[in-house]
């Protein structure tokens, strides 16, 4: 029988910080985790968004000459960031966020990096055993009731991840974990107290309630943890100033902490 995985480090919005990885490093080798979860964005993908932004107020469609004027920085940027944290040596899941598009090109780094590094696995739309007595899924990008969109930014609507999602049942997990990039609307896991309004998405709500995990680790806006139903929601907090959690599964306890 299986055991399921006791220590969880989670980190999320990376934002393409690595002049912080040497404190990441530090505080995985204090830490020890069993896991290591990033959840997006890896990409800071400004131009991006922002055409796709423009596109969609002046109702046209978004321009393609951006996505092949930042592409080679994309590449380059995601191959650097799946080489440091394959390099950590701790087995490491990764969901993609709303801004690490173009997907196609977030999956073919994901692809050859878990061919250099068997530790490194992305999660999106997928899911991981843990040694037989645990699933692991993922599910990235903004959950949103009707939008998608895969190569400016990532964002699916409610019957694509229903669809999706539909394989879990045949599952049967004797004990899950979810990590969503996207916030249920909870109390603190989808605002802050200096961006009091709502991030989270309904769409999560309902996953959350259907699939009934133990634990949710989620992204985007927000920091804190809570009970959503019978789940744990888990936010980290913001990677640029220093936060993640810390999870120990088997004492049922969860830190939020800081490295200075």
């Amino acid at each position: 029988m299986g055991t399921m995985p006791r220590k969880v480090l989670a980190i999320k919005n990376f934002n393409e910080r690595f002049d912080l990885l040497p404190k990441l490093k530090s505080v995985v080798a204090e830490k020890q985790p069993d896991v290591f979860v990033v959840v997006g964005n890896v990409l800071k993908n400004e131009a991006l968004e922002k055409e796709y932004e423009r596109a969609h107020l002046s109702r046209r469609e978004p321009n393609r000459k951006v996505i092949h004027e930042n592409e080679h920085y994309i590449i380059e940027t995601l191959d650097r960031f799946f080489r440091e944290i394959g390099e950590l040596g701790v087995k490491t899941f990764v969901v993609p966020g709303k801004n690490d598009a173009p997907l196609r090109i977030f999956l073919r780094a994901a692809y050859e990096a878990e061919t250099a590094y068997p530790n490194v696995r992305v999660l999106h739309e997928s899911f991981a055993g843990w040694r037989g007595e645990f699933e692991i899924i993922g599910f990235g990008g903004l959950l949103t009731e009707h939008e998608f969109e895969e190569d400016f930014v990532l964002k699916y609507p409610r019957w694509y991840v229903e669809y999706v999602l539909k394989f879990v049942n045949e599952l049967k997990p004797k004990r899950l974990l979810t990590i969503f990039y996207t916030p249920p609307i909870g109390e603190f896991v989808d605002r802050t107290p200096e961006d009091p309004k709502h991030h989270g998405s309904a769409v999560v709500n309902t996953l959350i309630k259907a699939l009934n995990p133990e634990v949710a680790i989620v992204g985007h806006v927000g920091k804190g943890h809570e009970l959503v139903g019978n789940t744990v929601v888990v936010n980290p907090g913001e990677f640029e100033e220093g936060r993640y959690a810390f999870l120990d599964l088997t004492q049922h306890k969860i830190k939020l902490e800081q490295f200075s």
